[in-house]
């Protein structure tokens, strides 16, 4: 548990510690307007409006080291995680005296860019917060939060109330200290208020750890999602609570279509080499609150390592378990809209290729999509599309009802018709558009589907999607012409009618330390009972003698699930791996329920589609090593880094037999190639080749991560 980690944490250097948490005092409960709630409160803001002024610490230095990081996130929830786009790693001294002044210096500061972009930090960002926030509480040089109360201040019983929590007992050698959980929430949640709970020092009052969010009516900046502070203080001399560990998390979203997109910034700070009540220099008490040492000084501190290896793995999760926590926490203390975003309309689709894209089934497709989500959570979602050389319109509508803190609905009913695609992705969305308009290469293998139905996640969190629809399947043709070559032919599907459940999910993980796996999953599986149409054969013949012998009610299992795990392997280098595999079952499998691969993530050197099977498996295994390369000039964005990353691999496809008018034979198709990664690892070539009836092949795509956005 991060909580009574951190507090193991701020008494390490007094020796071993145990820590055991303490069941609530009788009568208690976790009422609010608690009177002993509120006579603890009395006595810490009793001792807070002392500033100390009667006190023995007179004065204190210490040194702190801490982290910025700003993250991209594509995704819901904390389902994905987030790719760390820029990091700094920060030292600076501090020194605190009587009466409550204080003054911090920046003396030491690198950073790395690992994505193209133009990073700057609020300036607060770069100090550790004293005496546990001011009265009036400013975040973000106030565009955050500006002048939000403290739960602490002086009149602050009057705006908020307190509930009792779960006690603590931190053990040291020859002590034992009571610590007193107290919740806190505005008495009035339209207000500009924290939310969050307090640690105190039951013989002192003293905090020890301070954690809140805030109320919407707080936040200045309505972009933001997520803003949680936490500070922890250690026991120093034991006697003297000063700041031990700080952290601050705000995520800021802008919602690409139907995509949540998110702009995470992480800061962590960790405050040690106290001496306390040791004369404070003139010079240093002559310094403002915050300034900074020159930039070459900065530059030439004595940091170890470098910042992508020693960044804290919590910092790259998706939230870490402290903000979850204060989120969960607030949701319970103050009623959820208070909380939430307030309500929107906005264009949406899934992607850029819900603008525009090209394929044979379609031509050119332009569409557009609209959302709209009240204060009370409904949300109501549709969008259009219309192909040129089809001329058919593709649209799908929904309304559903969505948590406060969700953008996602967590059930809702739709109706759609849309172009399904059957087949692992090979390539993004607008690279097989361009390579379809351009030379008639489409990697998308579609049936003309019709639904409505029910669709349901457990949370907004949850990593997985359920979906109960009743549906028809048509076979498309090949509408289109592209600019030079042809296309090639459409799958020869049958006609279909009748129910599909289906579940999607996608995850990820970042391990505990630099040395750990870092990996990301997909799944998806469903259940189809259909009846077949009679009336409408197969586009072509490729299955017609298997749609001559169908049966009436076909029942298929059919599953799908991708597996990339990159570990480490010391300095640059990594070990890249990833697995592919499917299972369909059923008596007479329908050509578009069977699983579909070739190409160069399924299987490189082979062409597209060359395997459709009822059952499959892939493995990859890639070694990542970074070369010298030439480094790309990006005006403010700096410039890319000077390297290229070398990607030999080897794959092996096994397959089960294939289609009859497709007569792969069953067996294992090896194949060997080399990528090259390159501009921040963004793009990626690879030519490859199949040792078993397989081709040289040459592929050019974009990072597979940022696929679902294109």
């Amino acid at each position: 548990m991060a909580l009574l980690q951190g507090m193991v944490a701020a008494v390490v250097a007094l020796g071993s510690t145990t820590i055991a948490a303490q069941p609530p005092a009788a009568g208690n409960g976790s009422s609010w307007r608690s009177p002993a709630a509120d006579s603890l409160v009395a006595r810490a803001i009793a001792r807070r409006g002392l500033q100390l002024a009667d006190s023995t610490l007179l004065s204190y230095q210490a040194d702190a080291h801490g982290f910025l990081a700003f993250l991209a996130q594509l995704g819901e929830g904390v389902i994905i995680p987030p790719k760390v786009v820029q990091s700094e790693e920060l030292a600076l001294s501090i020194a605190w005296w009587q009466p409550g002044r204080s003054a911090q210096r920046l003396v030491g500061r690198r950073d790395t860019t690992l994505l193209p972009a133009d990073v700057s930090y609020y300036r607060d960002r770069y100090g550790v917060v004293l005496d546990n926030l001011p009265d009036r509480i400013r975040l973000g040089d106030g565009q955050d939060v500006r002048d939000v109360p403290h739960p602490l201040a002086a009149g602050a019983q009057g705006l908020y109330e307190y509930a009792m929590g779960r006690p603590l007992r931190i053990s040291i050698p020859g002590r034992e200290i009571l610590v007193d959980e107290v919740k806190f929430r505005p008495r009035d949640a339209t207000t500009p208020a924290a939310v969050g709970s307090v640690y105190l020092d039951h013989e002192t009052g003293a905090v020890v750890r301070l954690s809140m969010t805030f109320t919407r009516a707080a936040i200045i900046d309505k972009r933001i999602e997520t803003l949680v502070v936490t500070l922890e203080n250690g026991l120093v001399r034991e006697r003297y609570w000063l700041p031990r560990r700080q952290e601050v998390d705000v995520a800021r979203g802008s919602t690409w279509f139907d995509i949540p997109a998110r702009g995470i910034v992480r800061g962590r700070w960790e405050i040690a080499n106290y001496t306390v009540n040791e004369r404070i220099p003139p010079a240093t008490q002559l310094l403002p609150r915050w300034s900074s040492m020159p930039r070459d000084s900065l530059r030439a501190h004595p940091f170890e390592g470098r910042v992508v290896d020693v960044l804290p793995p919590e910092i790259q999760i998706a939230s870490s378990e402290d903000v979850v926590q204060a989120r969960v926490q607030a949701e319970h203390a103050v009623r959820a809209a208070m909380l939430a975003r307030p309500a929107t309309a906005s264009v949406t689709g899934r992607g850029i290729s819900d603008l525009a894209r090209f394929s044979r089934t379609e031509g050119l497709a332009l569409g557009i999509g609209g959302a709209h989500r009240n204060t009370l959570g409904v949300m109501v979602t549709g969008r259009v599309r219309y192909g040129v050389a089809d001329e058919q319109f593709k649209g799908h509508v929904a309304i559903g009802r969505s948590p406060a803190f969700g953008r996602t609905p967590t059930v809702q009913l739709f109706a759609e018709r849309d172009y399904r695609d059957l087949a692992f992705a090979e390539r993004a969305g607008v690279t097989n558009s361009a390579a379809a308009g351009l030379f008639g290469s489409d990697f998308t293998n579609q049936v003309d589907t019709r639904a409505v139905g029910l669709e349901w996640r457990r949370t907004p969190r949850s990593a997985y999607t359920w979906r109960l629809a009743y549906e028809s399947e048509r076979p498309l043709a090949v509408v289109a012409t592209p600019l030079s070559r042809r296309f090639a032919p459409t799958l020869g599907a049958w006609a279909l009618q009748g129910w599909r459940a289906e579940v999607r999910g996608s995850g990820g993980w970042v391990g505990a330390d630099a040395n750990a796996s870092r990996g990301v999953w997909q799944l998806q599986g469903g259940l189809g009972l259909a009846r077949v149409d009679a009336s409408t054969p197969p586009i072509g013949t490729e299955s017609m003698d298997e749609w001559n012998g169908r049966t009436a009610r076909p029942v298929v299992l059919r599953a799908q699930w991708l597996l990339q795990v990159t570990k480490p392997l010391g300095g640059d280098r990594a070990l890249f791996l990833q697995s592919m595999a499917g299972a369909s079952g059923g008596r007479d499998v329908p050509p578009q329920w069977r699983l579909f691969a070739g190409g160069p993530w399924s299987a490189p050197g082979y062409d597209y589609l060359t395997f459709a099977a009822r059952g499959l498996a892939s493995q990859r295994v890639e070694v990542r090593v970074p070369v010298p390369g030439p480094s790309i000039p990006l005006g403010r964005f700096g410039t890319s880094p000077p390297r290229v990353t070398l990607a030999p691999f080897v794959q092996a496809l096994a397959v089960t037999s294939g289609l009859p008018r497709r007569p792969t034979a069953a067996g294992v198709y090896p194949s060997a190639g080399m990528g090259v990664l390159f501009f921040y690892d963004l793009l990626r070539a690879d030519v490859a080749r199949g040792f078993r009836d397989g081709q040289w092949r040459f592929s050019i795509d974009i990072d597979r991560s940022f696929w679902g956005m294109l």
